[in-house]
């Protein structure tokens, strides 16, 4: 469990710097593309 509470403290501290804020932003749009793509991809399958 403590293996746990190091990751997220290490993830939180490097959420903190300069470059992960812009490594988390980059991560949030991809995957926002990627699921916006895929609905758009099933929406047009089903209509097939």
């Amino acid at each position: 469990m403590a293996k746990i509470f190091g990751y997220v403290k290490t993830f939180r501290n490097y959420l903190q710097t300069d470059k992960g804020q812009h490594d988390f932003t980059d991560y949030v749009r991809a995957g926002f593309f990627i699921l916006i793509t895929t609905l758009i991809v099933n929406f047009i399958l089903r209509l097939v």
